[in-house]
């Protein structure tokens, strides 16, 4: 063979050194001949159940392929460990192939490992069978097995700390002050109300849950422990404090000529004499079913004193009145405070703002003597006032705040520019009012407003209207109230009187046909509507006349609370008004 043969039979060609890569395709479905070489086949996307699936059959299929990977691996490991004996006995010559294939398989690592020690074998298999199992039947009794059961499906005893942290936030209830006792789950599960009065709640009333407030207050008050609750109104609070009283008076005989004498039980203060009377109506509701007799009854202006002496003189159990109204017959001698147990004070926020501080200190302050009496306040904003009331009263008490301080993420706000009340009524009877159904309630600023628009109602529209305001009085109060409650008026037109303590059910509207002068007064007037966990909705009528100050306020919560992006401010008022323009604007480079 020439030079040139040679080389040309030896050294690759050029065209052979620029071949392209093995392809992929071929690479991947390459099956292997051992056991413990798997056939790749083309990635396929799995979803998160496929993926849990996938891996369950995997271990199942692939135990009994382990063990035929061992038995392939012994069988080696023996041939590899006769194969240098044999060949070094019988030809020891070094530069033999038969020894230079034992000098290799010599320097090979070993594992030093006996079958028993395998943690591969199906009888201690990595992952439990439980496990295995859950991930045949659902991603959510895997997830179930590792997380634990929602604390809604397990019993009592078996809360751990972890799951009463959830169910608090779950209901979005703080607290403080130590030693406060978990939530209710149910009316009945802890056996501490009455079975008379949960039959009452559940049947006759139909509460089959109770709400956040009733479930973190009703457990820290049952002991007579004082208490703190901060909850926006709708919340429930009314038959979170009547409990309490109604489950110590089933402890406690009738009352008699003797003891009807020495006045209330229960003492129950509120703001204003309409808000009195809506907590004296849903007292009624439970202890008219009661086997005891219990008596209650309100003490608010516009009745005269004959007529509230009579209701007092056959004793009452629960007694609720306005700060004013009460220190005028203390003063009169018509009433006693000499056995008060429990002492409430509800909306309390909204008695310091009324500047009944004074009041509410003398009230305090007379029922002190009284041993082991415990005291309850009930307010939607914890002011500096509220708490320096709460230390010097209150002895110890249990802080519990349920929700944010403002709970309007459930109410629309929208907000318009509209100067002319002609214009402003037109807008509601052709645009607005035919979208909601009744009640309905307009909030005016005067009196004179308020007339004028009934007529205008009456004489232009099919709509049934009541009114409200100062100049009525409170039997006329009181009538147009139930006009509204019993669906025999669609709509009521009111000024603040009604603005705050009145419950009417299922208000889906609220609208401010007059803004009022403060931001406290709108806040109180659009929680008419969406209450009890129930969707509202609020609209606001703007005009030059409008203080800038409290325009700018309300931009500034409509904007922040609008957490799901439904409510809505005209361009209108921001250019009239100026809004938002001391923002920061971005930088277009």
């Amino acid at each position: 063979m020439s030079h040139f043969t040679y080389l040309e039979a030896n050294v690759p060609h050029a065209k052979d050194q620029m071949r392209r890569p093995v392809d992929i395709n071929k690479l991947i479905s390459r099956e292997g001949k051992r056991p413990s070489e798997t056939a790749f086949g083309r990635p396929v996307y799995l979803n998160k159940k496929k993926r849990i699936e996938a891996a369950a059959d995997k271990e199942v299929h692939e135990i009994p392929k382990a063990a035929e990977d061992i038995q392939w691996i012994k069988a080696e490991k023996a041939k590899a460990n006769e194969e240098p004996r044999t060949l070094g006995a019988s030809n020891r010559g070094a530069g033999t192939k038969s020894g230079a294939y034992a000098q290799k398989n010599r320097s090979k690592f070993r594992f030093d490992w006996s079958a028993e020690d395998d943690t591969t074998g199906e009888d201690a298999p990595v992952v439990s069978r439980k496990v295995r199992d859950a991930a045949r039947k659902s991603p959510e009794s895997l997830e179930e097995i590792y997380m634990g059961k929602h604390w809604s499906q397990k019993a009592l005893e078996e809360m751990s700390e972890r799951d009463w942290r959830i169910l608090r936030e779950d209901y979005h209830i703080e607290t403080k002050g130590g030693s406060i006792r978990h939530p209710l789950r149910n009316w009945t599960e802890t056996n501490s109300i009455p079975t008379e009065i949960v039959g009452i709640i559940e049947t006759k009333l139909k509460y089959l849950e109770p709400t956040p407030i009733q479930r973190a207050t009703i457990p820290n008050v049952l002991n007579g422990r004082d208490f703190v609750g901060v909850a926006a109104t709708g919340s429930g609070k009314t038959l979170a404090f009547l409990i309490p009283p109604l489950c110590q008076l089933n402890n406690t005989p009738p009352l008699n000529d003797i003891t009807k004498m020495d006045g209330p039980s229960a003492l129950i203060l509120a703001p204003t004499r309409e808000l009195a009377q809506q907590i004296e109506a849903e007292a009624n509701k439970v202890v008219k079913f009661l086997h005891r007799p219990t008596k209650v009854v309100s003490l608010v202006g516009g009745h005269s004193v004959e007529e509230i002496s009579y209701s007092l003189s056959h004793g009452c159990d629960i007694l609720v009145a306005t700060p004013g109204r009460l220190i005028d017959c203390l003063e009169s001698n018509i009433l006693v405070l000499q056995q008060v147990r429990t002492l409430i004070l509800d909306e309390a926020d909204r008695m310091i703002d009324f500047g009944f501080e004074d009041q509410l200190t003398t009230i305090l302050a007379r029922t002190e003597s009284v041993k082991g009496r415990q005291t309850m306040m009930f307010t939607a904003t914890m002011s500096s006032t509220i708490e320096r009331i709460a230390n010097g009263y209150l002895n110890k008490p249990a802080y519990v705040r349920v929700g944010s301080q403002d709970t309007k993420a459930q109410i629309k706000q929208v907000v318009q520019y509209l100067p002319s009340e002609e214009q402003r009524f037109s807008r509601l009877c052709r645009d607005v009012l035919p979208r909601f159904r009744s009640p309905i309630m307009i909030f005016i600023n005067y009196k004179r407003t308020a007339d004028w628009l009934a007529a205008k109602f009456s004489s232009e529209t099919r709509y049934r209207v009541t009114t409200l305001h100062g100049s009525k009085s409170q039997e006329q109060r009181e009538h147009s109230l139930n006009l509204l409650r019993s669906g025999k008026a669609d709509i009521m037109i009111a000024t603040d009187v009604a603005g705050r303590g009145i419950d009417i059910p299922n208000v889906s509207l609220v609208v401010n046909f007059q803004m009022c002068t403060s931001f406290e007064g709108y806040i109180h007037r659009i929680g008419r509507t969406g209450r009890a966990g129930k969707s509202g909705c609020a609209l606001t009528f703007l005009t030059e006349r409008d203080e800038p100050k409290v325009v700018e306020e309300l931009f500034h919560y409509v904007k922040t609370t609008d957490t799901e992006g439904i409510n809505d401010v005209e361009p209108a008022v921001r250019q009239k008004f100026n809004l938002g323009r001391n923002e920061l604007q971005p930088i277009v480079h």
